[in-house]
């Protein structure tokens, strides 16, 4: 990680040599908006609607790991401004505030203010992307995009960042953002009630993405951690795994789309568990459905996979 570190910092202090350094008009009073992965895509293009050009420079691949580009730091420095999720998911992008020299992009921050969640039901002890750890060993989920109700929160902080740097357009931003909120709230009630009416509301993930899902809906996510995807699970652990979905009665494993099975295959081959996806929409699921429309999808195979 140092290496990368050092590396990213190289190119953003040669980028900052090459660039321009005045803002670039956009056509038609537009501005150039880029998001770094598709939640934030997704939430920033509903706000914005027709008004702006908003693009992202990661729509292939979850955000864990990802480090940019020459290319992405490039077009970032040369937008009017970047909107990403957090420091703590995106660390990167701590160098790229601190080697932004003269270039006017403005930074937006969409989870400021949100206070992390600690993450409960592991079956494993240990770590996994996409969670941060304190100094009292408490672990974080930044998973944030999640929770409907934390999508409506982030849609207005971006609003309001927006409406400060485009004043001209701070009513459009406001309606589309308390739109987005509204809808968010309606989707909550709408599947909290199914949720409440099943008998078991516990699920098992290959990847403990979803406790703000879970939290929201009054769920319960088991999560096999701390468990490498590129070798076989210890005997310890598997037995571990094997209690947990005898004791919850667990049918279902949900793993995550372009992302090894491997110890799902090894959970199921053992317990009799079906393996099914559940999408914690990282990347961009390449459809013309909108970001509530696609979080609506994963809670229709939950609802699906408990009953």
């Amino acid at each position: 990680m140092k290496r990368m570190n050092v590396f990213l910092g190289s190119i953003l202090l040669l980028l900052s040599t090459m660039l321009p350094t005045t803002m670039v008009q956009a056509t038609e009073n537009k501005l150039n908006i880029v998001t770094s992965f598709y939640p934030i895509y997704a939430i920033t293009s509903e706000v914005v609607g027709d008004l702006h050009e908003v693009r992202m420079i990661n729509s292939g691949t979850g955000i864990h790991g990802f480090e940019p580009s020459a290319s992405d730091v490039a077009a970032i420095y040369d937008a009017d401004i970047f909107i990403y999720h957090s420091k703590s998911l995106e660390s990167w992008t701590k160098n790229l505030e601190a080697n932004r020299g003269n270039h006017p992009v403005q930074m937006i921050q969409a989870s400021e203010g949100l206070e992390f969640k600690i993450v409960e039901g592991l079956v494993h002890d240990g770590h996994d992307h996409g969670e941060e750890s304190d100094l009292h060993g408490n672990t974080y989920d930044l998973h944030s995009w999640l929770d409907p109700i934390e999508v409506g929160n982030e849609a207005q902080l971006i609003a309001q960042s927006l409406a400060k740097i485009d004043p001209d357009n701070a009513d459009i931003y406001t309606q589309n953002a308390e739109k987005m909120a509204k809808d968010g709230e309606a989707l909550v009630e709408q599947y909290q009630a199914k949720f409440n009416e099943l008998d078991n509301k516990t699920f098992l993930t290959q990847h403990t993405a979803f406790y703000y899902l879970a939290e929201r809906f009054g769920l319960k996510q088991l999560g096999v951690t701390g468990i490498s995807a590129e070798k076989e699970p210890s005997a310890k652990q598997l037995n571990e795994v094997m209690t947990f979905v005898k004791d919850y009665n667990i049918k279902t494993i949900f793993v995550e789309p372009n992302v090894s099975d491997k110890i799902a295959q090894i959970i199921s081959t053992n317990t009799g568990v079906e393996i099914a996806v559940l999408n914690p929409l990282e990347s961009n699921p390449q459809n013309d459905l909108t970001f509530m429309e696609n979080y609506e999808e994963q809670l229709k195979i939950l609802l699906e996979h408990l009953k």
